[in-house]
């Protein structure tokens, strides 16, 4: 086919190179598939299975690499904070507070924390995770969705340098479907799937009028390609390939006074209204569009402008170290391999070294009336042997049995070295996995615990950058539904909560005015500092309580009511707030020592 630039409702020339690029990517996807069966224990092939059958050893379980990366998941799910909504306008405060409320709301009911989990452990094991930031279908559902994508369903443009993918021309989701659900999804396209499914044997394509049968049928047989690769006719499955793509078109900007600059669009009239006054300047540019095709094979199934919020792709990546000269993706598990491989050669060299024993023989030690060579070597290599000896022999030392119990003791002590390097090399160290530990003081062993968090900085640091992306696109859900319309949200004050109203209209000296306008609202996602996990609450509890012990009494009645709002007991908030009123505190003072906690508790519900 010849080749077609990326444009707007793109052309099957262009998505053929598309594929074609894919295909030629490094492949990294096996490496990345191995990794993952290190984590499952599937890692003795059957050339091990042979060697271990060879000495007699049964098929044993010897993966050490699955509780370290457990314990990396472990630290992830101790240390999860919440979404926060900021702004750097004080007069947008209370709009902040209210979309944290409800972000942390969506937070939970969409099940994001556990979709970010997936990818989480998927990026450590694998290399890279997904995650898939949309709305939900099924109208009987909570309205968002966010779900783990596995790695191997997600195809991106490989040119791109950026974590986010903003700079990807691409990204392609393959998805197997019943064939008749295809069909439900795109009525208007049954008669085409139809005849793809067939292989065109059903219909005359050339006696159709208006139908296009006839430019797909050509499409199809210059596609070059097997149609196993999108139909499985065993099953009565399809393979539909989710096309995301930017493409560039002229269009203009506005520049406002306050140095934002936002795109000029000619149906709102406020938009005109500034140009015609000259209150804003106008620039010709070019902006990326983005855009989603459905295609099923070579044919092209839809084709339309994005629906999203956001100029992003609904897909988030999460990574954890990426090659410097091919940029493929890898995890931790990729330098535990050698480790693994060698403790299992280890492992079985001790059992031949414990097994084998070396035998020195006269050639008239034995009684050969008694005993051959091989009853000799059958006994030996058992648990339980007799040998008699040939008492009329020449040497009184003739016959000696050794055993290399020494060998043993050094490979046991490899074994015990390769060990402890699959943990270094994941960065984790034996107190972290609450081991014992060579560190015998707290600050030692927290210094160890400290080592480890540095050396897995820059896969969490990746995690942390991809956990706010996908709160930027869940904040830009949430905004377009309250766009124009009357909402409100409780947000916790104390023991009690308080309403939030957005797009609320009042009456200005000015004139008609909106109140919490979400439009114009200046918010960014951010995550919260404190972990919101019971464990952390926990330990803030433990210091806290410290602090009240030593602190003088006059401090005590301030400080406890903050730390019985760290603890799990019931109703904690209406008690904190009697004790401050008994202990002399106002309402507002109270409220004031609730804020002084707020971050403690975030999430705490």
């Amino acid at each position: 086919m010849m080749e077609s630039p990326i444009t707007a409702d793109i052309p099957v020339e262009a998505y053929d190179k598309i594929c074609r690029e894919i295909r030629d990517q490094p492949r990294w996807r096996l490496e990345a598939d191995t990794d993952c069966d290190y984590y499952d224990g599937s890692q003795i092939n059957k050339e091990v299975l042979r060697r271990l059958r060879e000495a007699g050893i049964p098929p044993q379980d010897s993966n050490l690499i699955k509780p370290t990366i457990n314990a990396v998941l472990g630290m992830e799910a101790r240390s999860r904070t919440d979404y926060k909504i900021t702004s750097d306008d004080e007069h947008q405060a209370e709009i902040a507070e209210g979309l944290s409320a409800r972000i942390k709301e969506v937070e939970t009911e969409s099940r994001a924390d556990r979709a970010m989990s997936d990818a989480y452990s998927s990026m450590i094991r694998a290399g890279i995770g997904w995650v898939e930031v949309s709305r939900e279908f099924d109208p009987l559902r909570y309205p968002y969705r966010v779900r783990e994508v596995h790695r191997n369903d997600i195809y991106w443009d490989w040119t791109s340098r950026e974590p986010d993918l903003s700079d990807a021309r691409y990204l392609r989701r393959d998805k197997w479907v019943d064939r008749l659900q295809a069909v439900a999804m795109f009525p208007e396209k049954e008669q085409l799937i139809a005849n793809s499914w067939s292989g065109w044997s059903r219909t005359d394509v050339y006696e159709e009028t208006d139908t296009g049968m006839a430019s797909a049928f050509e499409i199809e047989q210059t596609w070059g390609r097997n149609h196993d690769e999108y139909l499985s006719r065993s099953s009565g499955m399809v393979r539909l390939s989710e096309l995301w793509y930017r493409h560039f078109e002229d269009g203009h900007v506005l520049g406002l006074p306050d140095g934002r600059i936002i795109e000029y669009r000619e149906d709102n009239p406020v938009h005109q209204a500034a140009v015609a006054r000259g209150l804003v300047r106008v620039q010709k540019c070019l902006l990326t569009r983005a855009r989603v095709a459905i295609w099923l094979g070579p044919h092209k199934l839809m084709d339309a402008p994005s629906p999203l919020p956001h100029a992003d792709f609904p897909y988030v990546p999460f990574w954890c170290f990426r090659k410097d000269r091919s940029r493929a993706p890898y995890g931790l598990v990729r330098d535990m391999r050698g480790p693994q491989d060698q403790i299992i050669d280890l492992d079985i060299l001790l059992y031949e070294v414990l097994n084998s024993v070396k035998v020195e023989i006269d050639n008239d030690a034995l009684d050969l009336n008694q005993n051959t060579y091989q009853e000799v070597a059958r006994n030996i290599s058992s648990l339980r042997s007799m040998t008699v000896l040939n008492s009329q022999r020449r040497n009184a030392g003739g016959f000696k049995v050794t055993r290399e119990h020494q060998l043993a003791a050094q490979v046991f002590q490899l074994v015990q070295e390769r060990k402890r390097r699959i943990e270094e090399v994941g960065g984790i160290y034996r107190s972290m996995l609450g081991a014992d530990t060579s560190a015998t003081s707290g600050v030692a062993i927290n210094s160890l615990v400290e080592q480890g968090s540095t050396v897995l900085a820059e896969p969490n640091d990746n995690f942390r950058y991809a956990r706010r992306i996908v709160g930027q696109q869940l904040l830009a859900f949430i905004r377009q539904d309250m766009l124009g319309r009357e909402s409100a949200v409780a947000v916790r004050q104390g023991s009690g909560r308080r309403m939030v109203i957005f797009n609320h209209p009042v009456m200005t000296p000015a004139g008609p005015a909106i109140e919490n306008d979400i439009e114009t609202a200046q918010v960014k996602v951010v995550l919260e500092d404190v972990p919101a996990t019971p464990s952390f609450r926990a330990q803030q509890l433990q210091a806290l309580a410290q602090m009240v012990q030593a602190a003088p009494p006059a401090y005590q009645g301030v400080m406890y009511p903050a730390m019985l709002e760290l603890s799990d007991v019931p109703n904690r908030h209406e008690l904190a707030d009697q004790l401050r009123r008994v202990g002399g505190m106002g309402a507002a003072a109270a409220t004031t020592a609730t804020a002084a906690t707020a971050e403690a508790s975030a999430g705490d519900g």
